[in-house]
């Protein structure tokens, strides 16, 4: 069964879009890179429910094919390139891993 790894963002004030185009890039260029990770999407909250964020402004979710892919995918260099991006322009985040 596939896992979802889930990353709420919380944003520096004053992030551009240039910045967020940054992370998305290096998390999509992970895809076929990072072994099991099967997919990289990234996105702000749906205009309509965002009121329930709780100040969460992105999030980006991973697909990967097993828990043991979760945990190497933490310690991979291309992950390591995202986490850096990532703690540049976040003030907070939430993961959450869970099987599909």
């Amino acid at each position: 069964m596939p896992i979802y790894h889930i990353v709420l963002f919380k944003l520096k004030p004053n992030v551009t879009s240039a910045q967020l185009a940054e992370l998305k890039a290096a998390g999509e260029a992970m895809v076929g890179v990072v072994p099991g990770l099967k997919s990289f999407e990234f996105g702000p909250p749906l205009a309509s429910t965002a009121h329930r964020s709780q100040g969460f402004d992105m999030a980006l979710m991973t697909v990967m094919e097993t828990e043991k892919d979760v945990l190497a995918y933490a310690g991979h260099e291309a992950h390591q390139k995202v986490h850096k991006i990532r703690e540049a322009i976040c003030d907070d985040t939430l993961a959450y891993d869970m099987v599909v």
